[in-house]
């Protein structure tokens, strides 16, 4: 775990900065500095302050501020990100987990928190994504009521930050001296009750700051507690397959029809899946605020989350893929549909498996920041910020108990169709433990570290009244460490049959399996554990990076044919330097591999904002925009055969993903706190980055040293390989449109109303053999719909956030024969109301997933379900005090 570090450039520039400068700038820490913040204020208050945000900038951006974060019904940030146009979010547990803006996903989001970009991590379940080991953004780790203003930046400008081929996603803390009163205390109670898990949990937060008289010192904390019990329970078959041949059908009358229903599509592991999901999450910020004079400004900013979570799984299945006994189980009756998927299938002297995986799931996020700034004249200002993050995630306990049936003679029945599945094992029981034998445990405890150190400084100089000239620079120093280690032999039953088995029951969909315990097992064969646990090489890697990148922008005020026209021209040249860290397996002696990249990146950028009326502005943006290779692509770590010739390894001289982006809007705000906006965005994706074997190739092509040849192998440097790696392939396009609506009406109802339609077409393949299709994780069409009604004493709003289908594996990438691997839109909806008993008190009711929608992910153009589960409504009611 790396831990904060001041190094001596940075501590001597804080020295020299701190005592003149302070806050960054609006493109730095975003514009929750510069707007009131209001706690006592009312939804549609957050709302026209929302507006103004947006109507304001020059380039395409959206907020979300304090009182409707706090009011709306979300779980935590990613939830509270998804009501805002063009993001969608996917879901780990039933709450939101990693956001995708305009279709493209988590990796291409860059998240800055207080002005400084960080990386939050934590673990989920292999069905949502397990643990995280890119570049995404887990937002589950954070409560959204430790946040003032959430800010989505869909175009880009020289003065922001580089590093995002999709959006910049600003979270910010709130400013003491802004609240407006010498003391401020608000604080919230809530009783949570999930209709799955039938678990009743508590929720708080507080948030309290104060002033001193002359307003020149402020200072704020937020505290934020929720636990969360949740039961995940459905329907699963791990893939599809026809590439394994039944052996033995006796409801087929001859051999051609076996070899007709050996074309068709049979799930690999049918099973019923429980999940038991606790989690616990705490957050604190805390704020100094120092403003001696009008012209200088100091922030002291911290802030930290805790994560902690566990998560049981427990499966009853029937192994009908290879390596089970799958030639001796003989199917009895089957029904195939015209798509070639046996929807139905009865089998005879089958395998039966119960495995219950247990997970211990830590992430600790910490962030310390200082800015300052000053203005020096009325023409000339400056600002400086140095901040250092960390995000730790400790997964030390993932075990995994399997015990198999003995000799199940009897028949076992599944259904699935597109609209799920249910298994029948007729009349085997499947609850006694002596119907069972333990037959392996598996270990594999993991860690994931990320660390950002940023230090950046910034002029500002009025050329004239309506001329701005700003430049700056900035260093950023990036590590991510992962590591995985896993138990050596499996446990068999040479060495566990004198172990009598223990463990439970458990039930879902009407019946009753004995369950082997973990914990026992686990202590069982402890020392065997420890003295075969081995580093999974793979996943034994590291990435550094330093960034160093200067910018200049021009911006102005002023008129054009006597219309209002603002707007930015600018360069941002940024240089990245990659050290990538992995383990090479070069005949059967492992080495560490240190490769080194560098490459630099000139991004102009043009934002223009032009009122064309009192109450009409039309927008125009265009820039160059990059986003660094995924964590995963860059590892040096792999395994050289130079016997046959063969590398194989992830690619740390990888470039990254580049593009040219345009953007074009229309606003018309028609009315007080009313808008009709309409953007088409279109991006020219250079390249993307895909893996495939590359034949007869030189060893200096693989990037690597070549004194890892030190074997007795017969291929060296002269010679050409075969190499397996990421490479930068071909790109795409990327455009949609997006509308937003909103309005207040009668003056106590709103309606808020948006849509964005995404359209793509990358090359999944290479330029010789192109595989043309949409992005992945891309929704062509997402919505979001909200009502709400606000007087003096009562207030309700029910909201509905959907999106459509999207591809997880493109086509023609399928794994089994299938082609191509995708998750079904979700439509979740719901529900907020309060009461104000008086200027102080209020009560309130919160109703989250009403329609208890499930997680559907399916596989090939026909539609055969993987994952069918479902997650249970959430119901919160409590008590708010704010004085």
């Amino acid at each position: 775990m790396k831990t904060f570090e001041l190094k001596p450039l940075t501590l001597a520039m804080a020295m020299i900065a701190v005592p003149a400068f302070a806050q960054a700038q609006d493109s730095q820490i975003g514009d929750a500095a510069l707007e009131e913040i209001t706690v006592t204020g009312s939804y549609r208050d957050s709302l026209s302050k929302a507006l103004d945000q947006k109507r304001d900038a020059v380039g395409s951006k959206d907020a979300i501020l304090a009182e409707d974060i706090a009011d709306f019904p979300d779980l935590n940030l990613a939830e509270s990100l998804q009501r805002i146009p063009g993001v969608a979010i996917t879901r780990d547990a039933g709450e939101g987990r990693n956001i995708s803006v305009r279709g493209l996903g988590a990796q291409f989001t860059r998240v800055r928190i207080n002005g400084l970009e960080a990386v939050s991590t934590t673990g989920g379940a292999d069905s949502s994504g397990s643990t995280n080991r890119s570049r995404s953004f887990d937002f589950n780790t954070f409560a959204s009521e430790l946040f003032s203003n959430l800010t989505v930046h869909k175009t880009s400008s020289a003065d922001l930050d580089e590093g995002s081929l999709g959006a910049t996603v600003d979270l910010n803390t709130g400013r003491p001296l802004d609240m407006g009163e010498d003391f401020t205390f608000a604080a919230n109670v809530q009783a949570g009750y999930n209709s799955q898990s039938k678990e009743a949990d508590p929720r708080t937060s507080f948030l309290v700051a104060g002033q001193n008289e002359a307003g020149t010192i402020g200072w704020l904390a937020t505290y934020s507690q929720s636990k969360r019990n949740v039961l995940e329970n459905g329907f699963s078959t791990v893939r599809w397959t026809a590439s394994e041949e039944i052996a033995n059908c006796s409801a087929c009358a001859d051999d051609a029809e076996l070899a007709a229903l050996n074309e068709g599509f049979f799930p690999r592991i049918p099973r019923y899946g429980k999940f038991t999901h606790e989690q616990e999450r705490q957050g604190f910020t805390g704020t100094l605020q120092f403003r001696p004079t009008d012209r200088t400004e100091i922030l002291l900013d911290y802030l930290t989350s805790n994560y902690d979570a566990t998560r049981e799984e427990e499966f009853v299945s029937v192994s009908l893929k290879d390596k089970g006994n799958f030639p001796e189980f003989d199917v009895t009756d089957y029904t195939m549909d015209g798509n070639g998927t046996i929807t139905s299938m009865t089998v005879d002297n089958y395998d039966l498996r119960v495995e219950h995986r247990f997970d211990e799931l830590e992430t600790k996020f910490d962030q310390f920041s200082i800015r300052a700034s000053h203005e020096f004249n009325d023409r000339l200002r400056g600002d400086f910020v140095w901040g250092a993050s960390e995000s730790n995630f400790n997964n030390p306990m993932q075990t995994t108990a399997i015990v198999d049936a003995i000799d199940v003679q009897n028949s076992f029945t599944y259904n699935a169709t597109t609209s799920g599945g249910t298994i029948d094992f007729a009349d085997f029981d499947t609850a006694n433990p002596a119907n069972y034998q333990f037959v392996e445990l598996r270990h594999r405890p993991n860690t994931v570290d990320n660390s950002f150190d940023t230090v950046a400084f910034n002029l500002e100089f009025d050329l004239t009244d309506n001329l701005t000239l700003k430049g700056g620079f900035s260093q950023k120093e990036f590590e991510f460490d992962v590591a995985e280690n896993r138990a050596g032999p499996k446990f068999t039953d040479e060495n566990i049959m004198a172990t009598a088995l223990q463990g439970g029951s458990t039930s879902l969909n009407g019946i009753t399996w004995f369950s082997p315990d973990v914990h026992s097992t686990l202590a069982t064969y402890r020392d065997a554990v420890d003295a075969s646990m081995e580093p999974r090489l793979r996943d034994i890697r590291n990435v550094q990076e330093e960034d160093a990148g200067y910018y200049a922008q021009l911006t102005w005020d002023a008129d054009v044919a006597g219309l209002p026209l603002r707007g930015n021209v600018g360069v941002r040249q940024v240089t990245t330097e990659v050290a990538s860290t992995g383990f090479q397996e070069v005949d059967g002696e492992v080495i560490k591999v240190v490769v080194g990249n560098e490459y630099t990146d000139t991004l102009p950028s043009l934002n223009l904002a032009l009122d064309v009326h009192e109450d009409m502005v039309v927008r125009f943006s265009v820039a160059d925009v990059m986003s660094r290779p995924d964590l995963g692509d860059l590892t040096s770590g792999g395994s050289i055969d130079p016997y046959n010739g063969v590398v194989s390894y992830g690619n740390p001289k990888l470039d990254p993903f580049r593009a040219r982006a345009y953007d074009l809007s229309y606003e018309w705000y028609f009315s007080d706190d009313a808008v009709f906006a309409a953007a088409y965005f279109y991006k020219d994706v250079d390249t993307f980055i895909k893996s495939d074997i590359f034949e007869d190739q030189p060893w200096s092509a693989t990037g690597l040293d070549a004194s890892l040849l030190t074997g007795e192998g017969t291929y060296g440097e002269s010679d050409l390989w075969s190499i397996d790696r990421n490479f930068n392939g071909e790109g795409g396009e990327i455009e949609g449109v997006e509308l937003q609506y909103q309005q207040v009406f009668f003056d106590n109802y709103g309606l808020i109303l948006n849509y964005t339609y995404v359209d793509s077409e990358m090359n999944h393949g290479t330029e010789d053999e192109p595989n043309y299709g949409p992005l992945t994780n891309q929704s062509k069409n997402s919505y979001n719909a909200t009502i709400y009604y606000e007087n003096e004493d009562w207030n309700a709003r029910i909201s509905y956030a959907a999106r459509s289908d999207y591809d997880t594996k493109p086509m023609g990438t399928g794994r089994n024969g299938n082609d191509f691997e995708y998750t079904e839109g979700t439509s979740n909806v719901d529900f907020v109301a309060g009461y104000h008993l008086n200027d102080n008190w209020k009560l309130s009711l919160e109703a989250i997933n009403l329609t208890n929608e499930p997680n559907r992910q399916m596989i090939d153009s026909a539609g055969r379900i993987v994952v069918d589960h479902t997650y249970g409504r959430q119901y919160y009611v409590g008590a708010q005090y704010k004085f």
